[in-house]
């Protein structure tokens, strides 16, 4: 769940810098295939790059020293009990479920017009028409294409403009605008609360249109294509997940193929250099871990040799893994209880604003009680001091048995101090 929560805030945090960046930069760029690729291409990079993991070294760092690791404890700078912290969870997760519930919602209402549009093929009258498979509607809807469907009046069919619309909507076609729609609608799922959703999706049914537009007016004439554009605005009734002919952009659209357009290419590529600053601030904020410290690699010092090293003697190594662990009184809660309980944190690492995780290494030993407390990693400010207090009270385990004899048995366990 935890887990779920972070990647859709990362996600939220790049679909909003990739949104700023076309704003910024390309939104009164001319060139509608370019923009159209940037507005996909930005918001499958918003969704994959929180999956690539943010700290490399830690991973390693945690399992250079050979032990059972045991769960992360967190403790706050409000030093909340275990039942606060619980608490808190139990909201989140909560908060995770009407998330959850409203997506689900909005998947409901993707399928429901998919269902629409498929009552009206298998309603209407359909026939092949220049590759286009068109679809008779009674009413005096507005054109609109669902890929190779079009749906049309009876009245438009055997007007002379239907010409210029069959057109428009075999370019749609051609171009699989159809395709870009149902992988935006589906994206609301995750992205139903972000404003950047809502400001792409315009932008790329936009872009539909002015590109369909330029294919179009290669095909007919343009001031008869446009008189035809400018007739038809006050038809209705369009469907979602479908490519309107008369899109409520007719200024631009005429503007637009209007436009004489050169070979820019110094442009284009000042506009692609200008655009390398926001995926950069995304890769770097992919590389910070912000839960934790700063990275660092442990260097364990000579006293600080792993446990299974330490002892020599026949029958005293200390064990990573055994048959029948270790286990503290009343179970693993009951340990996070009473480490939480017992635990503060320290004055002088809330006033230097110290955060991070502590690492400590502890043995079990064969009669159940904890020895060789030792800190692998430390963030100071006295966070390393006071877990290793903590642990080192620690009551009687029941040992670990190895072939039916007790033994000694290594564990780590991370101890992370956050400020509020």
């Amino acid at each position: 769940m935890e887990a779920l929560l972070y990647w859709n805030i990362r996600a939220a945090i790049y679909l909003l810098i990739f949104a700023v960046a076309y704003f910024l930069v390309l939104r009164r760029n001319a060139s509608v295939v370019f923009n159209r690729f940037y507005i996909l291409t930005s918001s499958v990079l918003a969704l994959l790059l929180p999956l690539l993991p943010t700290n490399f070294v830690e991973i390693e760092a945690y399992t250079v020293f050979p032990s059972v690791n045991l769960p992360e404890l967190l403790i706050d700078s409000a030093n909340n009990s275990v039942a606060d912290i619980e608490q808190q969870n139990s909201f989140s997760i909560n908060m995770l479920f009407v998330f959850a519930l409203i997506s689900l919602g909005f998947v409901l209402q993707f399928v429901v017009r998919l269902l629409v549009i498929g009552f009206l093929i298998w309603r209407g009258r359909s026939f092949e028409n220049q590759g286009m498979r068109l679809v008779k509607l009674k009413s005096d809807k507005v054109p609109f294409s669902f890929f190779n469907w079009l749906f049309v009046s009876e009245h438009l069919l055997n007007d002379q403009r239907f010409d210029a619309v069959l057109v428009h909507e075999k370019a749609h076609a051609k171009r699989f605008h159809s395709l870009d729609i149902l992988y935006f609608e589906l994206l609301q799922a995750v992205f139903w609360y972000h404003p950047a959703w809502y400001f792409l999706r315009s932008e790329l049914k936009s872009m539909h249109e002015f590109e369909a537009d330029q294919l179009a007016i290669k095909k007919v004439n343009k001031s008869s294509y446009q008189k035809t554009l400018l007739e038809l605005t006050t038809y209705g009734g369009m469907l979602w997940l479908t490519t309107p002919f008369n899109v409520s952009l007719i200024k631009k659209r005429m503007l637009m193929m209007n436009q004489i357009k050169g070979n820019q290419p110094a442009r284009k590529w000042l506009k692609l250099t200008l655009l390398l600053p926001f995926f950069v601030a995304a890769v770097f904020i992919q590389s910070c871990n912000f839960a934790t410290e700063p990275i660092e690699e442990v260097k364990l010092e000579e006293d600080q040799t792993p446990a299974f090293k330490q002892e020599q003697a026949p029958g005293e190594e200390v064990f990573t893994v055994v048959e029948d662990a270790p286990e503290f009184p009343g179970g693993p809660t009951a340990m996070i209880n009473f480490l939480a309980n017992n635990i503060s944190y320290p004055e002088e690492a809330r006033r230097d604003s110290i955060q991070g995780t502590v690492y400590i290494n502890f043995v079990v030993e064969k009669d159940g009680s904890v020895s060789n407390v030792k800190i692998l990693r430390g963030i100071g400010g006295g966070c390393d001091e006071e877990a290793k207090r903590v642990v080192e009270l620690l009551p009687e385990w029941k040992p670990g048995y190895q072939r039916g004899q007790a033994v000694r048995v290594s564990f780590n366990i991370p101890v992370k101090f956050k400020l509020n």
